[in-house]
């Protein structure tokens, strides 16, 4: 029987489950404020959509050197494709040309071991594009002034606190622990970086599938180790799985587990400092509580698409939620420009035919942010510009 509970519980039932209210890790309503966005939302004609997204996610390779249990993308990073050095750089010319005003560097595979992806990250940041990573860390080192000049954030997946539990979730493909080689890259960013680092914290237990084993009794102290280390915040996140047609589903561990996780996250409040913060993500207490998260669309085209993007070796896609999946699949970015995918006929019949409502059942962080776009959208219709803050942070 499927769960009729909201998509995120409310104060009182978090209080009431004995779970502590937390900061989340960003607030997208907010963002949506920035007078750059009302611009474009102001500047758009939308029955044809947007000229250009604001925001690109790019897998600069499908290649990674861990071999996690599990591995979200396992049928991706199998095949190992990536961009050529040619084609990443002039990815970035277009980028500049098309008004990019942010880029994710993410994956897919591990983004940091492209060979040219030092030289494409210090091309961006010289043409004020902001950069985000999304690393495991184990090359930071290879990148190190780059990154610590011209990455606006940099998060990297860790997911334990101890060499032991690292070396089962996080081998290396040579079935080692790069721990204390990723400790030891994070210490030296945080001496040099600009931008924010975060160490994140997927939750994870023997449910998460073969091969997994709980980290649970690690979250107090990977929060102290990070702060430790020079990282601006800690995030906690619960883990998510295939399941009965939803790609994107909580995974429902063991009850003990999730309570002895919930005694652990609420002592990390102690932890903070004025330098050091400690972030949930969105569903996180669900995950605590044991449940599932239904998360209905009532509207029928993703305003998100229009301004967000994923870019990958072996094919763009209108999300990230879709990578992979051919019937989003909007060209091939190693053959075709940048303005060949966002205006050509494929992208167009997609988005035509796209339908959160029908076609986007699992759990999207974006929903929140389409639902106040389209209000926003509306009231530009109706002759209401809505009022707009001064730009704070382009990852919308």
């Amino acid at each position: 029987m499927k769960s009729q509970i909201p998509s995120t519980l409310t104060e009182a039932d978090a209080n009431q489950a004995g779970i502590i209210t937390l900061p989340r890790k960003m607030d997208l309503l907010k963002k949506l404020r920035q007078s750059f966005v009302i611009d474009k939302l102001e500047n758009t004609d939308w029955r044809q959509g947007t000229s250009a997204p604001l925001i690109v996610e790019l897998d600069t390779t499908e290649a990674c050197d861990l071999a996690c249990p599990n591995c979200i993308s396992e049928d991706i990073v199998q095949n190992g494709n990536r961009f050529s050095d040619e084609r990443l750089m002039r990815l970035g010319e277009e980028f500049v040309k098309y008004g990019i005003k942010g880029v994710i560097l993410i994956g897919g595979g591990e983004p940091l071991a492209h060979p040219a992806v030092g030289r494409f990250m210090e091309y961006l940041g010289q043409h004020d594009i902001h950069i985000g990573i999304t690393t495991n860390g184990t090359m930071i080192h290879r990148h190190l002034s780059i990154i610590g000049e011209y990455a606006s954030w940099t998060r990297v997946s860790m997911d334990a606190a101890t060499d032991e539990t690292f070396q089962v979730l996080r081998p290396s493909k040579g079935r080692h622990s790069k721990f204390d080689k990723i400790i030891d890259n994070m210490r030296r960013l945080s001496a040099i970086k600009k931008g924010k680092m975060g160490y994140s914290y997927l939750l994870q237990t023997p449910m998460d599938g073969p091969g997994v084993i709980s980290n649970i009794h690690e979250i107090y102290d990977a929060a102290m180790l990070a702060r430790e280390i020079g990282c601006d915040y800690f995030e906690v996140k619960p883990s998510y799985q295939y399941r009965a047609g939803v790609d994107h589903a909580l995974v429902v561990h063991e009850r003990k587990l999730m309570e002895e996780a919930r005694q652990q996250i609420n002592r990390l409040g102690e932890l903070e400092t004025p330098n050091f913060k400690i972030m949930k993500a969105i569903n996180l207490d669900i995950s605590l509580a044991g449940r599932q998260s239904e998360q209905p669309k009532n509207y029928h085209w993703c305003p998100a698409a229009e301004l967000r993007t994923l870019i990958c070796p072996s094919g763009a896609y209108v999300c990230p939620y879709w990578r992979g999946k051919p019937n989003m699949k909007i060209g091939e970015p190693s053959l075709l420009s940048f303005d060949e995918l966002w205006h050509g006929q494929l992208r167009k019949t997609i988005m035509q035919r796209l339908d959160p409502s029908r076609d986007c059942t699992f759990h999207c962080l974006r929903h929140e942010s389409n639902e106040q776009v389209i209000q926003l959208i509306d009231s530009i219709k109706k002759g209401n510009k809505p009022e707009s803050m001064e730009e704070f942070d382009r990852f919308i």
